[in-house]
């Protein structure tokens, strides 16, 4: 082996260092390049999650307030009814006092000049089943947007026990009565968005 042989063999290494740089120096330029295509990648991740995340909040939203809607209107409809309710059984109060008042045909006619007379209809009759299922008396609420119907029947005159006959025509305005009246009322209360309540009752009324 000659000395320029071996000067050769000496400088090799060199050589394949520098080639082996060269190498770490393409393996590193990958890994930066790979690195910031990870980043962006995961940017449009983010981005996705949190549009995502967005589009949930807007449908629970949208669904809260949709349930909070139907809560309002329920509880809207409820209050309608109980006041509609209470209309229609003060009707069947307003109806005692009236038929106090027109149980004969002689004090019948006395209602018109009555604190009803502005209530009671023209077709109001103690005849029974007359008139059935026609307003007999009819009048607004104090706010005015709630319309009171009521219908009174006499459905018919019973005897009660340990009482006599009717003495002469005591039924017409003379004499003694002795006999008990039963009356129907149906009261209905018609207020705002088409709310409607009613109440029915069946009223004695004891003539002694």
């Amino acid at each position: 082996m000659t000395r320029g042989e071996v000067n050769m063999r000496k400088d090799r290494p060199q050589t394949t260092d520098y080639r082996l740089q060269t190498i770490d120096n393409r393996q590193q330029k990958n890994s930066l390049e790979s690195g910031v295509w990870s980043l962006e990648s995961e940017k449009g991740m983010v981005l996705i999650v949190s549009l995502l995340l967005l589009l949930v909040a807007t449908v629970v939203g949208i669904t809260a307030l949709s349930t909070s809607t139907t809560k309002v209107m329920i509880t809207g409809n409820q209050r309608l009814s109980e006041v509609n309710f209470s209309h229609a059984d003060g009707g069947v109060s307003v109806s005692v006092p009236i038929i106090k008042t027109t149980w004969d045909d002689i004090n019948f006619g006395t209602a018109t000049s009555s604190v009803y007379a502005g209530i009671i209809m023209d077709n109001f009759s103690d005849d029974p089943a007359q008139d059935a299922d026609i307003n007999d008396i009819q009048y607004l609420d104090l706010a005015g947007t709630t319309t009171i119907s009521i219908d009174i029947d006499l459905l018919y005159e019973d005897q009660p026990p340990g009482c006599g006959m009717k003495f002469a025509t005591g039924g017409e305005g003379s004499g003694s009565v002795c006999v008990d009246k039963y009356y129907r009322v149906n009261s209905n209360s018609a207020g705002p968005v088409g709310s409607v309540a009613g109440v029915g009752a069946l009223y004695r009324y004891v003539l002694r």
